[in-house]
């Protein structure tokens, strides 16, 4: 006996004694009809066999058949083969008669494995031969499964799975030894107690040197997935061609799409789509006839091998057009589409785009981005291949970032149609959010594209790092300089905010500002510097409601990095007109939409920089510090990244009480700015914050000097809060009630309230104490309504005490 016959044999004693029963009885002169019932892989042919071996020893005349293999092709088939045995051509009733006959003369074993794969015409005669059976001495055995019966009135032999004490039967007769419980069910769940998978498994792990013990059990996930391929195609190759044609169906179609559709696309002629389902679940290689879909363990690569791709394109076409006819989940059908070639109908690449829209909404961008693939794939118009272009790399933001950034330049250095400008727009924008700003930079000096949005994409180039401190005709950029007076709102912003940096002609910077925030500007990056712009302007209002509108407008547009910037630039002017709580939640918004490991490292200082502020403003001190020490200095680039960050580490210096660190982050500051002409300190106010740096280091000479440039550069843009912020830097430095008063004056009514509350403080220390008490009283409560932490510190410092 062979041994897979002794490993289908484990916990097989009641089938074992009814068989040698019958096989004694046969002996005798006694018929009897057996029906050994299991799934596939269960040790079937193993006890058949048994049963076989039983007979030739006690000289019955054997005779067998299988179905699903080669010689039972055609109806019939059963009769010709046993027929063959004896030499005899007969079919039909006749061949009934020749095995009637030959049983009255010696006892006759007719053993028929795989039954349950016959055609119709063979059951059927193997149902008459059973009839005959029982009046001589004849022994019919059949293997099937539980669903069909195949001789009428025969006794059920049941053969179930291998249970656990079965599986360590065999670990011990294959290591000669007995295995540890944890390896034991390791092995029963990776193979559902099946002999025809178990013993293979045993084979692996042997030849992997693995001991029976606990520790092995994790390595057999991976050998068992090979075990189960190699027995899914031996099963395969076992089963009916239409019956495997309607495996690959589950397949590909899923336990999602109807199983009445299943049968139409597999195209079942012999068999009914409930019998071939009820085949392939006793195979093991398919769940619940109900809502079939590939067992676990079966693999669909496996299942699929050997089908020409031109096939399986094929049946994924006809599946997703079945599926888009019949109203099947979207997902699936979309699912199925990415198999399919190209099918250049109309309802293709909408329903892929709002499955990829529905894939982003739930967090699963890697999904989306096979979609839009594929939707690439189909023929479409210059406009809707550009947006999907850009859908797709805003999937890919979330998932390889920098492969989205390459695509979205391929997109802007490719010559498209005007009607696709918005498109590119867009783009820009997209680009321009993640941060790389080289990349950036590279691109706009090399697009060549004629068409109106040109002169708006371009326009970013002055703002992209170091682009700005080139003269625009030595610049390798085709382009005109930005005007001062801008009439195109796509280029109006950036050249607002250039001018505001540059801190000259204040009502031009305004009225830029104004027509790319209300014009609006489809380069929503024109109207975010637009709307710094405006802040620079005092008109914190006015920068706020602008950048809502951007907000919500890329939200719309899907524009993924384009949000998180527009959040940080709210949190930013909110936090300087005393809205702590709301920055604090724009912050966190900024980063929990847009992770902070995607944005380019280039860009992550200005995020955290902010955050950094924002913290300090708070009080939050050892959050700042968390913040600051995430971005160590070897890490960050060069450029206004570096600049921002530099200065939002030289406050946190200045008010942890290390001057002198703040003086040598100040001081880069103002090398880079100085080095663009961005010399106001709207723009970054880092000249007042080197100035209290260097005279808490008692450098009293260069902290004058600076001051005193930061008032005059201050006055020379003329906003009411960037003045009063140099005057108070003057005051702290060179001393002067008139600078606090002047300070206070200017800050009435002004958006930028704890900044007033600041100058209404000290202020408060130099007048005597009646003058003091109500601005005391008005700093405190300017300071409670902005929960500042420092301020209402420094305001029970001088006195004063919070009422009920």
């Amino acid at each position: 006996m062979s041994r897979d016959s002794t490993t289908g044999l484990v916990e097989r004693d009641t089938a074992l004694a009814v068989l040698e029963r019958s096989v004694r009885m046969l002996a005798s002169g006694r018929s009897s009809l057996l029906e050994i019932c299991g799934h596939r892989g269960a040790g079937r042919t193993a006890v058949l066999e048994h049963a076989v071996s039983l007979a030739v020893r006690a000289d019955v005349t054997v005779l067998t058949a299988a179905g699903g293999c080669a010689a039972l092709d055609g109806t019939g088939g059963v009769a010709a083969e046993l027929m063959s045995q004896l030499h005899r051509g007969d079919s039909g009733p006749a061949a009934i008669g020749a095995l009637v006959e030959l049983a009255r003369r010696t006892p006759v074993l007719v053993a028929v494995d795989d039954a349950d794969l016959l055609d119709r015409e063979s059951l059927g005669w193997l149902a008459s031969l059973a009839g005959r059976a029982v009046q001589v001495p004849m022994v019919v055995v059949a293997v099937t499964d539980a669903c069909l019966p195949v001789l009428p009135g025969a006794t059920t032999v049941p053969l179930r799975p291998l249970g656990h004490d079965g599986v360590s039967a065999l670990v011990t007769s294959r290591f000669g030894r007995p295995g540890d419980e944890e390896f034991a069910v390791a092995l029963h769940d990776h193979t559902g107690g099946r002999p025809a998978t178990l013993w293979p498994l045993l084979d692996r792990c042997a030849e992997d040197g693995l001991e029976p013990v606990g520790a092995s059990a994790g390595a057999v996930a991976g050998l068992a997935a090979d075990v189960l391929a190699d027995f899914t195609t031996r099963t395969i190759r076992s089963l009916p061609a239409e019956v495997v044609d309607l495996l690959r169906v589950v397949a590909v179609c899923g336990p999602l799409f109807p199983v009445d559709l299943m049968g139409v696309l597999a195209g079942l002629r012999t068999f009914s789509l409930g019998r071939a389902l009820e085949l392939l679940a006793g195979a093991g290689l398919v769940t619940e006839a109900g809502k079939p879909e590939l067992a676990a363990g079966i693999r669909v690569s496996r299942v699929l091998d050997g089908m020409p791709v031109p096939a399986r394109e094929d049946l994924h076409a006809r599946a997703a057009r079945l599926g888009h006819q019949c109203a099947v989940v979207p997902s699936e059908v979309a699912r199925l589409l990415v198999g399919a070639s190209p099918l250049g109908e109309s309802w293709v690449v909408p329903l892929l785009r709002t499955v990829a829209r529905d894939e982003v909404d739930g967090g699963r961008p890697a999904e989306a981005t096979g979609y839009l693939r594929r939707a690439l794939r189909e023929p479409v118009t210059p406009l809707v291949r550009a947006e999907l272009v850009l859908e797709l790399a805003v999937a890919e933001c979330a998932v390889v970032p920098v492969a989205a950034d390459r695509r979205l330049a391929k997109m802007l250095l490719e010559p498209q149609p005007a009607e696709c400008a918005d498109v590119r727009l867009a783009a820009a924008d997209q680009l321009w959010g993640r941060g790389d700003a080289a990349l950036l930079r590279r691109t706009l000096t090399a697009v060549r594209c004629v068409g109106g949005d040109r002169d708006a994409v371009t326009s970013l180039y002055w703002i992209a790092d170091d682009a700005p401190v080139e003269m625009p005709e030595l610049g390798i950029l085709d382009t005109a300089e930005l005007p001062v007076s801008c009439g195109n709102p796509d280029r109006a912003g950036v050249a607002a905010w250039l001018q505001a940096c540059q801190g000259v002609d204040a009502e031009h910077a305004r009225e830029a500002a104004t027509t790319a925030v209300r014009a609006p500007a489809k380069l929503l990056a024109s109207r975010l510097f637009g709307c710094l712009a405006l802040a620079a302007l005092d008109d914190v209002a006015g920068a706020v409601a602008g950048l809502d509108q951007v907000i919500a407008e890329a939200r719309r547009r899907r524009l993924t990095t384009v949000v998180p910037q527009a959040l940080m630039m709210r949190a930013k002017v909110r936090a300087m007109a005393g809205e702590l709580d709301n920055a604090s939640a724009d912050m966190e918004q900024a980063q929990s939409v847009y992770p902070l490991e995607n944005l380019h490292p280039d860009a992550r200082p200005i995020m955290v920089g902010a955050d950094v502020l924002v913290n300090i403003e708070r009080g939050q001190l050892d959050r700042a510090i968390e913040l600051a020490a995430s971005q160590p200095d070897e890490r960050i680039g060069f450029g206004y990244a570096r600049t921002f960050f530099n200065f939002a580490r030289a406050v946190l210096a200045l008010v942890t009480g290390d001057p002198a660190e703040a003086v040598a982050r100040a001081d880069e500051c103002g090398r880079w700015m100085l080095s663009r002409q961005w010399v106001n300190p709207a723009a970054l106010p880092w000249r007042s914050i080197a100035a209290a740096a260097l005279a808490a280091t008692g450098d009293h000479e260069r902290a004058a000097r600076t001051c005193a440039r930061d008032l005059e550069l201050a006055q020379r843009w003329g906003a009411p809060s960037t003045t009063a912020r140099a005057h108070l830097s003057c005051a702290a430095v060179v001393g002067g009630e008139s600078h606090l008063r002047e300070a206070v004056r200017l800050l009435t009514g002004s958006p930028f309230r704890l900044l007033r509350a600041t100058a209404l403080l000290e202020l408060a220390q130099v007048v005597d104490p009646a003058a003091a008490a109500p601005m005391i009283s008005e700093a405190a409560e300017i300071a409670v309504l902005c929960r500042s932490t420092p301020l209402i510190h420094r305001a029970r410092g001088l006195g004063w005490v919070p009422t009920a």
